[in-house]
C-alpha cells in the first residue's frame, strides 16, 4: 500500500502547549476544499457556527458553487452540545422541540458554563442546506469524524468543526491514497472484515438498517489490552466502559506498565470520568497524569508499536451505543514516532498523580447520573 500518512499537529517547539493547536487541521481542509473538483464529503458530530464552522462553511459553499458536489452527515444528537455550550449555535439550522429543549435545559445544568457572546449566526447554514450542489443526511447516535476529498485524501481523528479544539488535545490523520478510502468505505459497509494483518485498517461501529447495529471497536479493544505485553498508554477525553477498565486492571496485575493522560477538568462527564480513573488508581498499578489542557483526543498506544485512534472513547457511549471510526496503525515507524513524539511533550507538560485523593473530588451522584444518560441515550 502507498500510503501518505501525515499526523496533523504543530511543530514540537520549546513552548508546550503550543497555541491554536487545531489550524492545522482547518487549514488543510479548507486548502483541499479550494482544491477539490469532484466530490467532497464531510461526516461530523458538532458543527458550530463560530469561527471554525464559518471559515469552512465558506470554503464549502466556494466549492459547490464551482460544481463540486458536497455530502454532509450531521449528527442530531450532537444539537445537544451545540445549544448548550458555547455560543450555542448549530451551524445548521434545525427545529428543536419544546421537549427537547426542555431536556437539553436539564442536561445542560450539569455543564460548565462555557458561554461564549459572538456575532455568528446561521445565514450560512441556511445557504448551504438550499444549495443545489449541497445534500445534507441527519443520522443520529453517531460519534464519526471524517472528510474525504475526491475519493483520494481522508483526514479523520477527533477535532469537530468548532473553535475550541484550538485549546484541545486532539489527534487527527490524513491519509492520501484512494485505495485506502474504498477500504474504509468497503468496511463502513461491512463488506469486508477486519485485517490485523494490514499496516491500517478501519475498525467501525456501525448503525446498519437492513443489518441492526454493529460494535467492533470494543472487542478489539479488549483484545489488544490482552495481547499487550510491555506498556499500554491512553490518552481519551472520556471513560468509564467498566469492562475497559477491567480489563486494563487484569492488564496491570500481570505487570504491563498502564500510562493515563487525563483531563484535570474535562468539558463534560466530569464527575463520571473522575470516579471511573479512581476506579482504576485504587484497583491496580496505573500511572497518571494530570494535565490543564482539555483531552478531547481519543488515543491508545500498545507497546509502543501499535497505535488505536480516532473518534471513539473508552466510555459506554462511544464503544456500546454510539457509530465510531477508528484507525488501527502499526507498521508505520515514522507516524507512530510522531505519535510518541508528541505524547512525550504532552506528558512532560503534566504532573503525576502520587494519591488516591487528587482523583477523589467526583460527586457520586452525578457521576451516577451522567453513566445513566449514557446507558439510557435519549439523543
Amino acid at each position: 500500500m502507498n500510503t501518505k500518512c501525515q499526523l496533523l499537529h504543530p511543530p514540537l517547539t520549546a513552548s508546550f502547549p503550543p497555541e491554536r493547536v487545531a489550524d492545522p487541521t482547518f487549514d488543510l481542509v479548507v486548502e483541499e476544499l479550494e482544491k477539490a473538483r469532484e466530490s467532497v464529503e464531510i461526516f461530523m458530530y458538532v458543527w458550530r457556527s463560530d469561527e471554525a464552522g464559518t471559515r469552512v462553511g465558506e470554503a464549502v459553499l466556494a466549492a459547490a458553487d464551482r460544481g463540486v458536489k458536497v455530502h454532509v452527515i450531521k449528527d442530531i444528537g450532537a444539537i445537544m452540545c451545540e445549544v448548550i455550550e458555547m455560543n450555542r449555535k448549530p451551524f445548521f439550522p434545525r427545529r428543536i422541540s419544546l421537549l427537547k429543549r426542555i431536556i437539553y435545559k436539564i442536561i445542560g445544568r450539569t455543564f460548565p458554563d462555557t458561554f461564549v457572546e459572538d456575532e455568528h449566526d446561521q445565514e450560512l447554514g441556511t445557504r448551504l442546506l438550499a444549495h443545489p450542489n449541497v445534500t445534507v443526511e441527519w443520522t443520529n447516535k453517531t460519534h464519526t469524524k471524517y472528510y474525504i476529498f475526491d475519493e483520494q485524501l481522508i483526514v479523520t481523528g477527533s477535532i469537530n468543526i468548532e473553535d475550541r479544539h484550538q485549546n484541545y488535545f486532539d489527534y487527527m490523520l490524513a491519509l492520501e491514497d484512494p485505495d485506502l478510502v474504498r477500504r474504509m468505505r468497503t468496511r463502513m459497509a461491512g463488506e469486508a472484515p477486519y485485517d490485523p494483518e494490514r499496516n491500517i485498517d478501519f475498525l467501525c461501529n456501525t448503525h446498519r438498517d437492513e443489518g441492526g447495529s454493529v460494535f467492533e471497536i470494543k472487542p478489539e479493544v479488549l483484545r489488544f489490552i490482552e495481547e499487550a505485553r510491555e506498556s499500554i498508554y491512553i490518552e481519551v477525553a472520556y471513560i468509564g466502559d467498566p469492562e475497559f477498565s477491567d480489563a486494563l486492571v487484569a492488564a496491570a496485575r500481570r505487570g504491563v506498565r498502564i500510562t493515563v493522560l487525563f483531563s484535570r477538568e474535562a468539558n463534560i462527564g466530569n464527575d463520571v470520568n473522575y470516579w471511573a480513573i479512581h476506579d482504576l488508581y485504587t484497583r491496580a498499578p496505573i500511572e497518571v497524569y494530570l494535565t490543564g489542557t482539555m483531552i478531547h483526543a481519543k488515543l491508545l498506544l500498545f507497546d509502543d508499536e501499535l497505535v488505536l485512534t480516532g473518534s471513539c472513547n473508552m466510555n459506554i457511549f462511544s464503544l456500546q451505543k454510539a457509530a465510531e471510526l477508528d484507525l488501527v496503525i502499526r507498521n508505520e515507524p515514522a507516524l507512530i514516532e510522531a505519535i510518541r513524539a508528541l505524547i512525550a511533550k504532552r506528558i512532560e507538560a503534566s504532573s503525576r498523580v502520587t494519591s488516591a485523593e487528587e482523583l477523589a473530588g467526583f460527586h457520586p451522584i452525578l457521576a451516577s447520573l451522567q453513566q445513566l444518560h449514557q446507558k439510557l441515550n435519549p439523543n
